[in-house]
């Protein structure tokens, strides 16, 4: 199958570390190869399509999680409050919004636009987003990293959805998807898509999903919530990431 090959501070109480990024050591077009090998997509004309490469991450390494359950449970679903997105370029802001308010905390949509840096163009994928989350729940147990993905690097993206869900941390997670390779329903609209939507539950130890699209009630032909493989996931995913 083929596959297309403003940082946010923490409160002050916490102690945070800067962490490697994968900086793009190559670029060819519109296609950067981090220092790990994965490739990253991003075409800038898109809406949605842009990446941040240059953000470090900002996380508290001293969150005690010594009450995370090592053995994972079959399935998991956290309750998150649906949000429509209020614009063509709020896909990321209302996916933020969802999963920040299914462990808690409310933002409105413009709040976490801000946050995002989001613009006309959409909100860039990496390091920005997962910031963007932690500068909300700062203090609290939750956490949150950004992971570039490889689409056929299904193990990888499971072991992430099963991990974060068993933390209480919903996926919000980055699509590319184009003609010829993984479509979610409903976003086959014959060109390349980049979205944002969130994963709050998995079945089947992690091997289904729900995916839940913000362009649903915006967009002919979305669904609130759908059920897919992980390996579709993963695969619509790829040349992206997700925060989790």
């Amino acid at each position: 199958m083929r596959k297309k090959l403003a940082v946010f501070a923490l409160s002050t109480i916490m102690s945070l570390v800067p962490l490697p990024i994968q900086a793009a050591t190559t670029t060819d077009g519109n296609v950067q190869v981090s220092d790990e090998g994965t490739t990253i997509i991003y075409d800038t004309s898109s809406l949605n399509g842009g990446i941040d490469t240059s953000t470090p991450l900002l996380i508290d390494e001293n969150i005690d999680k010594s009450n995370v359950p090592m053995a994972r449970a079959s399935s998991v679903e956290i309750s998150i409050p649906f949000q429509t997105q209020q614009n063509d370029y709020y896909c990321g802001p209302a996916s933020a919004k969802m999963v920040l308010g299914g462990i808690g905390y409310t933002r409105t949509q413009d709040q976490m636009a801000a946050l995002l840096g989001t613009t006309t163009n959409g909100t860039n994928a990496g390091n920005n987003v997962a910031n963007a989350l932690n500068s909300v729940v700062a203090g609290s147990k939750y956490q949150f990293r950004w992971q570039w993905h490889t689409y056929s690097d299904v193990s990888t993206i499971k072991g992430h959805v099963v991990e974060a869900l068993n933390y209480g941390n919903p996926v919000m997670v980055n699509t590319m998807e184009s003609p010829g390779d993984v479509y979610l329903t409903g976003h086959n609209i014959g060109t390349t898509l980049y979205h944002y939507g969130v994963v709050a539950d998995y079945f089947d130890n992690g091997n289904q999903v729900t995916y839940t699209d913000p362009g649903y009630g915006r967009y002919s032909g979305f669904v609130m919530n759908q059920r897919a493989s992980i390996t579709n996931l993963s695969y619509a995913v790829g040349g992206r990431g997700y925060a989790w």
